[in-house]
């Protein structure tokens, strides 16, 4: 399956690269979160668009910089699980989405990926893993 790097994400990464610019929108680490969307995602969404899973236990998850491993164009990241806590969570799961933390810029969407054998319902101690291979192309 082949996830989707957003214009806005196109925008951040080439004017980080060549302007040096924007780099307040990048001034911490990344986080990855589940989504719930059913449809209306496209390369034109934005972080604004993505609805995420409610209920116990549910928490984007931080990546830290040091740990992608990149090989020429694809940037990738051990497997994260996450867990469904007590009662499960409001909202199947149809993929997850990486985004930008920001203490003094704009939170941005990096790149999403709409899970092909989804929607996944996650109740009590169910989990979902994410293992992250983002090709930048």
């Amino acid at each position: 399956m082949a996830g989707v790097v957003p214009n806005e994400a196109e925008t951040l990464i080439a004017t980080i690269l060549f302007k040096r610019t924007y780099s307040v929108d990048r001034d911490a680490t990344l986080k990855v979160g589940l989504f719930t969307n059913s449809s209306g995602l496209s390369e034109t969404s934005a972080l604004a668009n993505i609805t995420v899973p409610t209920g116990t236990g549910y928490a984007a998850q931080t990546l830290t910089d040091a740990s992608w491993s990149i090989s020429g164009d694809t940037a990738s990241y051990a497997k994260l699980t996450f867990t469904g806590g007590a009662g499960g969570w409001t909202g199947a799961v149809y993929g997850y989405y990486v985004y930008t933390v920001a203490a003094g810029g704009t939170p941005r969407l990096l790149f999403y990926e709409i899970d092909s054998a989804g929607p996944y319902t996650i109740a009590e101690n169910d989990t979902y893993d994410v293992t992250l291979n983002i090709t930048v192309a």
